[in-house]
């Protein structure tokens, strides 16, 4: 990975989603003026077409995640307050969010998460909740919960009225996939 998709040594460009394929002759035209020269550019769906037509099917570990089985104390998604209006729910949540992370950071993980639970109650809907969230699981070993609220993350994030952040989406997926990983290491470390 670079810093930038102009620096002098990039070879391609490739591209996950629609919408930077939309800007491509712009930024064709910016490799131009920069680089002196056009970047070939791939989408990455043509790139893994590419690589298993040359190398043939690759054999993967097991991605059979088994049972999640989360214990918490979050209220459902349909009882939190302020759940359509995200100001009001920013305003009233943040201060919980905010203390939250100062306990999390202070290592009073169990506290961060009865704070988290208060934001999240009031409607505070931000990523970074979530993300202070799936942190203060995966310092517990808890990876139950930490996909449990990667998953409503994900589900929140897409029921956006807005476009849905596909890049925001595919960490949150990565972040899931990690979690899942720890999980089944840790229970073939228990047998």
């Amino acid at each position: 990975m670079l810093k930038s998709k102009y620096a002098k040594s990039v070879t391609a460009w490739i591209y996950i989603g629609e919408d930077d394929v939309m800007n491509y002759e712009i930024d064709q035209k910016q490799a131009l003026e920069k680089l002196g020269r056009n970047i070939p550019t791939y989408h990455l769906i043509d790139v893994w077409k590419y690589l298993k037509e040359k190398f043939g099917e690759v054999e993967t570990a097991s991605t059979e995640e088994g049972p999640i089985n989360p214990i918490h104390n979050r209220v459902p998604l349909k009882e939190i307050r302020n759940l359509h209006d995200w100001d009001k729910g920013y305003d009233e949540g943040m201060p919980y969010w905010e203390k939250g992370d100062k306990e999390r950071k202070a290592g009073n993980l169990e506290h961060a998460i009865e704070l988290f639970d208060l934001a999240r109650y009031n409607g505070y809907d931000a990523p970074i909740l979530y993300m202070s969230y799936a942190m203060t699981y995966r310092k517990l070993k808890d990876y139950d919960n930490e996909i449990a609220i990667i998953d409503e993350a994900i589900e929140r994030t897409q029921s956006e009225k807005e476009n849905a952040n596909v890049i925001r989406i595919m960490e949150l997926k990565e972040r899931r996939a990690k979690a899942i990983a720890l999980k089944q290491k840790l229970n073939s470390s228990k047998r």
